[in-house]
């Protein structure tokens, strides 16, 4: 039985592709001992790390030419906030790849091909893997996903920290693609998109919100006191009638710190007069009919008279 013996320097041992492993002098029966798999013709990855996305990415756009990651599978890398069902499609399905329409789709095992008309400035490289943008990404997406996924995604591009696009670039995007699937639902759903949004969950209560026929509560606003102290920067909030409200994720629950720290900044707001309503899981995805009438009930309160007030 031959020995095992480690790989050249020059070569990741995680992953890397077989033509770099011959060009470093690997012999070929190297490449075939069961440490290794074979994710797709031309390229090895260690066993213990089959389903390292980032490392399949880069290693896909590596051994194609002229091609970018894309779909679900370039979602998941920008860490779009996606439907579990299309998490668990790009962590443990094909790896989407896109290439430009003259060229053709490419062809291999563990990859769905696409075309697409992409410009230089449809593509970016990070860590390595060349990704369709942001926006590119989030057009592709509109087939695939529903109403309020879709706006939650694309906050998530215009989010206050870090932002990875912004509506005139995602327009942009929607102008030259007008005949790609999902479109119209691309379209419907820029409307409704906002600068500044900390969560997924916070896009999905505002729109909830809002279908529910109740003015839309501004974004991530700060507070101060009549000292022009900060007070707290409430996810939700109608300024014009003192109501702020907060997504409560698990973590809030979980960490001492936080929630007391939460207890503590909900004290300040009532004390300055403010109504602090508070909003789980429960509510968005069993309770939002109790939760629809908490909101009406507290701007009812402050003499809101419905839409035409």
């Amino acid at each position: 039985m031959r020995k095992i013996t480690p790989l050249p320097m020059d070569i990741n041992p995680q992953g890397f592709l077989v033509t770099d492993a011959y060009a470093s002098g690997v012999p070929r029966w190297r490449l075939q001992t069961k440490e290794l798999v074979t994710p797709s013709r031309g390229i090895r990855i260690a066993a213990t790390n089959e389903r390292d996305l980032e490392l399949l990415a880069r290693l896909h756009t590596a051994v194609t030419p002229r091609c970018a990651i894309s779909h679900v599978t370039a979602a998941l890398l920008w860490s779009m906030p996606l439907p579990i069902y299309l998490q668990d499609e790009g962590k443990s399905g094909p790896i989407h790849v896109t290439r430009r329409q003259e060229i053709g789709r490419v062809k291999r095992r563990g990859v769905i091909g696409h075309r697409a008309p992409l410009l230089a400035r449809d593509v970016r490289v990070v860590n390595g893997v060349r990704l369709t943008s942001p926006e590119w990404t989030w057009v592709d997406l509109a087939r695939h996903m529903g109403r309020s996924s879709l706006v939650a995604a694309g906050d998530s591009l215009l989010s206050r920290e870090n932002p990875l696009s912004s509506i005139e670039a995602i327009h942009e995007v929607i102008d030259r693609r007008p005949k790609v699937k999902g479109i119209r639902m691309a379209r419907e759903v820029l409307t409704l998109l906002r600068t500044g949004v900390d969560s997924p969950q916070e896009s999905r209560l505002r729109l909830k919100i809002v279908d529910a026929g109740l003015p839309e509560p501004e974004i991530t606003a700060p507070i101060f006191d009549e000292h022009g102290s900060y007070i707290s920067t409430p996810d939700l909030q109608y300024k014009e009638y003192k109501i702020a409200m907060e997504y409560e994720g698990d973590h809030h629950r979980s960490d001492p710190v936080q929630w007391g720290k939460d207890i503590e900044r909900d004290d300040r707001l009532r004390a300055l007069g403010w109504i602090v309503l508070k909003f789980s899981d429960v509510q968005m995805k069993g309770g939002w009919a109790n939760a629809e009438r908490k909101v009406r009930d507290a701007l009812v309160s402050r003499r809101w008279r419905g839409p035409s007030s």
